[in-house]
């Protein structure tokens, strides 16, 4: 990923664990509001979420997602 899709990333990461995140980079709830689907599918796209397993609203944070959080 290049220099501006990582600055997109981090803005978009950081965004979403502090409005529809749990704080602690566990999972994320979009609260069917049609950005944060928009942003967990892009997260989940990237590989940093991964849906609900049983089929939940928003997804969990995976192990890339949580260093990528850490790392800024």
């Amino acid at each position: 990923m290049d220099d501006t899709e990582r600055r997109l990333l981090r803005a978009l990461a950081l965004m979403c664990e502090q409005y529809i995140g749990s704080g602690n980079a566990d999972w994320l709830d979009h609260q069917c509001i049609s950005a944060g689907e928009d942003a967990v599918e892009l997260l989940i796209d990237y590989g940093f979420v991964e849906p609900w397993p049983d089929g939940r609203r928003g997804g969990l944070w995976t192990e890339s997602g949580k260093a990528f959080l850490a790392s800024i």
